[in-house]
């Protein structure tokens, strides 16, 4: 319960150091491309000009005109190279917004990626709103620095889903592993034609969730022989142009053929056809999941992530679908619209796609699955190597006693010039707390302190803390329950339901409650009586945690029988009531802020 000085956040930040020396790189690196740059448009510059001057002798003056072919040749044979430094150059731009993003959440000046979350919200959660997990200024939002859709619901998972037992152990190793490793996250940054496009894990999704028609067995091989049929009639008559009089009708007779195969399974095709809004993600993923393949893994976590994205061969068959995309987009081009009538290429598209889905829907889900979940251990690796002064936590085994020990615990939302810390202590010997003190104290931030840090650690990332020791717990929280006018529901009815469903958590198993002005909205008579049951209860179920309130009755709850502790929240100055330094003491608080307030609004 002892509050400690925060000098631990005083460290140099060593990956701010590791990022501005690679913006250095990439900055030599820009001017060295660039001057090449320069060089070569001022060799095709002077080629084209040669060019003038060569057709100019040649127009006017009779020489010969083959010289011309010399200069442009030249410029042919530049155009490549050009091109490649151009997407050097596209590659260093991008790589230094992506190192302009890393130094500004690492020095803190702009910790949030400014995504929310919020598409992963459920009703009823038992700790994400009154946690911040999700939305503005969240915890997510911190965390958030994955690739694609995919990587976002993987990291909203981590987050807001029960961890098996030895789930925690197994994903500390694996962000242990990936901390370092920044380049591969460079690597990751890169993928993708622009750093605008995205892969959703929705537009999969759904995708899968449609099942693919069935086509009768005979329509394909009637259609490869009516194509064969016809590409080899054009290109006899093309040949010999005298046999096409005799050709023809049998052309028409086999496109009659055709048409007729096609249109008996075209609302089949269609079907299939218009459901294609996968095809722009499925390079971007592909690409990923062979950066995932190519890697050194050692931690079982990340091997077991390896092989899930590569069994059965999933690069490979992803690329074998991705040319039917491109079949599906390119036959309505003018180029190809011809030939893809002549091999009904839209419908034998189709077909391979519906027969692709039903073979490796449920290895696509797989691959999603292990991408997702690669992308959110290696989010959690961005955040520990950008927050060196945080520790990993020690992750108790189940069978031990309910615990949660922290030794200078601050809040990971908040700035570390401004994070005081605490030391928090539950487990057998103080199986909860009861925090007093005034509005604005700090006990709020206290219980988010503990409840953040905890699915922090539940997650394998480090944690804001000089030491902590946790065993596996059912987190519950109910610190901002509000009114809501949509749902009929006052804010005493909602605390009723978590209330009731975090002892439901608490017969399931061993439980972190956090409950912030138990029943703030009834007296204090009824609110002391309602909440002794529920905290006997939870005791009884072995729960560990805390309570704040500012009703000193309450304050009779935390009895050495009950292995409960009195703390306090207050300004250590009496003569500034409303001067608070957000330190945890012991004891019952005893100050009043009534009359600070009273002379705050003037009266």
């Amino acid at each position: 319960m002892n509050s400690t000085p925060d000098s631990l956040d005083s460290t140099p930040n060593s990956a701010v150091t590791a990022y501005r020396a690679r913006q250095q790189e990439l900055s030599l690196e820009q001017q060295n491309i660039q001057t090449k740059r320069m060089r070569l448009r001022a060799l095709i510059w002077a080629a084209l000009l040669l060019i003038a001057a060569l057709y100019d002798q040649a127009a006017h003056h009779g020489a010969h005109s083959w010289p011309i072919l010399l200069p442009v040749a030249l410029i042919a044979g530049i155009i490549p190279y050009y091109l490649g430094i151009q997407n050097k150059l596209l590659r260093i731009t991008r790589l230094q917004a992506f190192y302009d993003r890393g130094v500004a959440r690492a020095d803190g000046s702009e910790p949030q990626s400014g995504l929310t979350g919020e598409e992963f919200r459920t009703a009823g959660h038992l700790y994400d709103r009154d946690l911040n997990i999700l939305g503005p200024d969240s915890l997510f939002g911190l965390l958030a620095t994955v690739r694609t859709g995919i990587g976002l619901r993987g990291l909203a998972v981590y987050l807001l889903q029960p961890v098996p037992q030895t789930g925690s152990a197994a994903r500390q190793a694996a962000v242990r592993e990936l901390a370092p490793r920044f380049e591969l996250r460079e690597r990751i940054a890169l993928l993708g034609s622009s750093r605008f496009q995205e892969v959703k894990a929705t537009v999969f999704d759904a995708w899968l969730d449609e099942a693919p028609p069935s086509f009768p067995g005979w329509v394909r091989p009637v259609l490869v022989v009516t194509a064969m049929l016809m590409v080899g009639m054009l290109l006899a008559s093309a040949i010999h142009t005298a046999w096409w009089p005799l050709l023809a009708p049998n052309v028409v007779a086999v496109a009659a053929v055709q048409a007729g195969v096609s249109m008996t399974v075209r609302k089949r095709v269609l079907a299939v056809l218009g459901a294609s809004k996968v095809a722009d993600q499925m390079q971007l993923f592909s690409d990923g999941l062979e950066l995932l393949q190519a890697q050194a893994f050692t931690a079982p976590k990340l091997v077991e992530l390896q092989r899930q994205a590569r069994e059965p061969d999933a690069v490979a068959a992803i690329r074998g679908i991705q040319n039917q995309f491109v079949i599906v987009e390119q036959r309505t081009k003018e180029y190809f619209f011809v030939f893809s009538l002549l091999l009904a290429a839209g419908t034998q598209a189709a077909i391979s796609i519906a027969e692709w889905k039903r073979q490796y829907a449920p290895a696509m889900r797989q691959w999603l699955a292990a991408w997702g979940e690669f992308e959110a251990l290696n989010a959690l690796a961005t955040y520990a190597f950008e927050h060196e002064a945080d520790i990993y936590p020690e992750l108790l085994p189940a069978d031990a006693a309910p615990a949660f020990e922290a030794e200078s615990l601050g809040h990971p939302l908040l700035p570390v010039n401004a994070c005081v810390r605490n030391d928090v202590a539950l487990g057998d010997a103080t199986r909860f707390y009861l925090i007093s003190g005034s509005n604005m104290a700090g006990k709020s931030t206290l219980l988010r302190a503990v409840g953040v840090n905890a699915v922090l650690a539940y997650a394998g990332a480090p944690v804001r803390a000089a030491r902590l020791r946790l065993t596996p717990l059912t987190l519950a929280a109910s610190l901002a329950l509000t009114d809501s006018l949509a749902e009929g529901k006052s804010k005493f009815l909602a605390e009723v339901e978590r209330l009731q469903l975090t002892l439901d958590a608490s017969q399931r198993g061993a439980t972190l409650f956090l409950i912030d002005e138990i029943f703030s909205g009834t007296n204090s008579t009824d609110r002391r009586v309602a909440a002794a049951a529920i905290l006997e209860r939870l005791l009884a179920n072995h729960a560990i945690g805390a309570l704040s309130t500012h009703d000193l009755a309450l304050t009779e709850l935390a009895t050495p029988e009950a292995r409960g502790l009195n703390l306090h929240m207050a300004s250590p100055d009496a003569d500034d009531p409303l001067g608070f330094d957000y330190r945890l003491k012991p004891g019952i608080n005893q100050s009043s802020n009534a009359l600070a307030i009273i002379r705050m609004m003037g009266m």
